[in-house]
């Protein structure tokens, strides 16, 4: 006769839970940070020269509440998935193997080696990119009425745009309108963080790849640390920025989370890429 066992599979929170939307249009205005003239960091201080100013861009995005809804749900797996009944061990992977394969339709990852869950960032950014084209074409034209031109002026109008947005960690679940806990790993659908207007670091990071991959602007990856993650982007360095080298590339490090320029992340963050604890997520 054969035992039965049971586990609760566990959550690696990545630092969101449905509501009810209109369809409704917003006006978006924020300050773009990267058209300060900068004459030189001290630490994590810009010393700026003398009557320098920010460039304020303002947009109208329409924002679909199916859409929007239809994005949520497919994100995130139900939390009765993560216990699982099995008669032995060779059972107990297969089932295992069969939930990884399952949770990954629905963009979380299982690790091979344990029972934890994490976002699969890839599969959140690459299902996006058609939801936010209309947005990202919307703030791309803004920015070129206002003169801006090259990629990385671009690129800074979408970030600031981000950043603009209020940071706020969103629970690592979600309920449905059956009333199921889904389970999201602390993580929000591009759509439902520009919906709500608030995001945390990953969210946040997500958004800006989904708007700047939807143009085809500029290559992104993650760059993931134990308890943070922001971007990197494929752009010609200037002399100040922070960078890392992936692939034989110099990337351009953008930390989403708050207002700061393309290619400046804080100097406790930079510590930890010059000693090497993090890791890069492609998006590719």
């Amino acid at each position: 006769m054969f035992q039965i066992n049971t586990i609760i599979i566990g959550l690696l929170l990545s630092t969101t839970s449905a509501s009810a939307f209109s369809i409704h249009n917003v006006v978006f205005t924020w300050d773009d940070i990267n058209t300060r003239d900068v004459l030189r960091w001290e630490g994590d201080t810009a010393i700026l020269r003398q009557g320098s100013s920010t460039q304020e861009l303002t947009c109208k995005v329409a924002l679909d509440s199916e859409e929007a809804e239809a994005a949520i749900n497919q994100f995130g797996i139900p939390k009765e998935w993560t216990s699982i009944s099995y008669r032995d061990e060779e059972d107990l992977k297969k089932k295992q193997a069969e939930l990884r394969e399952k949770s990954l339709l629905h963009g979380i990852k299982m690790k091979e080696n344990d029972n934890q869950y994490s976002v699969d960032y890839s599969w959140v950014v690459n299902r996006s990119t058609r939801d936010v084209l209309q947005i990202a074409k919307t703030i791309r034209s803004i920015a070129r009425r206002q003169g801006y031109r090259s990629k990385r002026e671009l690129v800074g109008a979408f970030a600031s745009f981000v950043q603009s947005l209020e940071y706020r960690i969103p629970p690592d679940h979600r309920v449905n309108d059956d009333g199921d806990e889904i389970l999201t790993a602390g993580a929000m659908m591009p759509l439902e963080t520009l919906s709500k207007q608030w995001g945390d670091c990953d969210s946040k990071s997500m958004l800006f790849a989904s708007l700047v991959r939807s143009i085809n602007l500029v290559q992104v990856s993650f760059i993931v640390m134990n308890d943070h993650l922001f971007a990197a982007v494929r752009l010609p360095p200037i002399e100040t920025d922070h960078t890392i080298k992936h692939n034989r590339s110099e990337w351009v490090l953008i930390e989403l989370t708050d207002a700061w320029p393309v290619g400046r992340v804080p100097e406790t963050h930079l510590q930890v890429i010059k000693s090497g604890r993090y890791s890069v997520v492609p998006l590719d």
